[in-house]
């Protein structure tokens, strides 16, 4: 339970971060290595917070189809589903590798592209 809550509260900063960004950014070498972006998906954010590297996407694409090409590509790589949310509001799965989380969330939104949120945790 306390994964599912840094999880949420890593989201939550993603969001804080993110509501003024529009450009697009690059997507992080290191995010790359574990998993690609979103097939079409624009990069908006990047940010790092000590030794968490959280990334924030748009697509237009439903956000069982984003979860279930994260769940996939990752799971291919050696990660492990720990922990899965599914809300109105955010569908997240809290992914674990060795010392490593990675936070996967997609958070729909109502008149424009559904948000991925990609939070990277190494110890």
């Amino acid at each position: 339970m306390k994964r599912v809550a840094r999880i949420v509260s890593a989201w939550c900063l993603v969001l804080a971060l993110c509501t003024a960004a529009a450009a697009q950014v690059a997507y992080p070498p290191v995010l790359a290595a574990e998993v690609e972006a979103y097939p079409g998906a624009a990069v908006i954010m990047v940010g790092k917070d000590g030794s968490t590297l959280q990334v924030m996407l748009h697509t237009t694409d439903a956000p069982d189809k984003v979860m279930a090409y994260y769940r996939a590509k990752l799971t291919a790589k050696g990660w492990t589903a720990a922990a899965e949310m599914a809300m109105a509001q955010a569908m997240t799965i809290a992914f674990e590798r060795g010392e490593a989380d990675l936070a996967v969330a997609v958070l729909p939104q109502e008149g424009g592209p559904n948000l991925i949120t990609l939070s990277l945790e190494t110890k």
